[in-house]
């Protein structure tokens, strides 16, 4: 008569089999949540330097369009006509290490807007993994040459520093 069920071989095999599945499947699960923040931070940048183009345009057809210069160092949070969910507010020069991962919150003492990343693997600086990133509303330099039509300062939102968030 033949004993059923698994040798003791087997059972290590289909374990070891598992715990590799496993240790794929949760590496790419970290990567799609990763990707899904950064989604998530582009999506925010894009929704308001598209309001900052609205205001602009705003200025420009009242007559004023120098006007946008004031938009400089203010809180662009508020040109959205709903803030991200994960917006804490404007803060003055906060610690960093006390407040949520995943948010967003404008920095009264110096002008900048500043998201907090989760995580951090595909993120980089110019000297590593950053632990904040800032962006600032900042107007595109322009070149007026004679003979052509003057072109405005638009407004945009920059990374300051600059970072990149790379995920094959």
């Amino acid at each position: 008569m033949r004993n059923r069920g698994f040798t003791l071989i087997e059972l290590l095999i289909v374990i070891s089999i598992v715990a590799v599945l496993f240790g794929v499947g949760l590496e790419r699960l970290l990567r799609y949540q990763e990707m899904g923040e950064r989604a998530a931070v582009e999506q925010n940048v894009a929704a308001i330097n598209v309001a900052l183009n609205m205001k602009f345009a705003a200025y420009v057809v009242r007559g004023r369009p120098a006007a946008i210069q004031s938009e400089v160092g203010k809180n662009p949070v508020g040109l959205l006509a709903r803030s991200p969910e994960n917006y804490l507010g404007e803060l003055f020069s906060p610690d960093i290490k006390s407040l949520p991962r995943g948010s967003w919150y404008f920095d009264l003492s110096n002008g900048d807007l500043v998201y907090l990343p989760n995580r951090r693997r595909y993120l980089s600086s110019g000297d590593g993994p950053p632990e904040a990133l800032r962006f600032r509303v900042v107007l595109a330099p322009v070149r007026n040459e004679p003979g052509e039509p003057h072109e405005l300062p638009q407004p945009f939102i920059a990374a300051n520093p600059p970072f990149k968030w790379v995920i094959d």
